[in-house]
């Protein structure tokens, strides 16, 4: 299998399980735990770095310095186009699963409705 692969089906592996388990407990809301999956410490925790804010400020007072001299901006650094491009691939793929684990309570709780409004009527009791 392809490593680069094998990190995200894991991560989608264990979001799905997550999600099935309070299914399985008896959790009618197919939804319900999805905020800690769209909270911005799960989406971006350990993407962004401390040194990667150093560099983007690093470019962008030399930027200034440039514009202020009159003279041409200066490229952006390769540490900070290789940053990133790995904080974007890191990003995709969490939006990715993010997508995938919502995809999949959505059907869930379609499924679930459809059940409900399918079903014959109760009985009074």
């Amino acid at each position: 299998m392809n490593r680069r692969l094998l990190s995200p089906l894991l991560t989608l592996l264990f979001l799905m399980l997550s999600a099935a388990i309070p299914a399985a407990a008896g959790d009618r809301d197919p939804l319900a735990g999805v905020e800690g999956l769209v909270s911005p410490q799960t989406l971006l925790g350990g993407v962004i770095r401390d040194n990667d804010i150093s560099l983007v400020f690093d470019h962008l007072r030399a930027v200034m310095a440039a514009a202020a001299a009159g003279r041409e901006a200066p490229p952006m650094p390769e540490s900070l186009t290789r940053r990133l491009d790995e904080a974007g691939s890191e990003l995709r793929q969490r939006g990715t699963l993010l997508g995938l684990a919502l995809s999949h309570g959505a059907e869930r709780a379609l499924r679930e409705a459809l059940r409900e409004f399918t079903a014959p009527p109760r009985a009074a009791e």
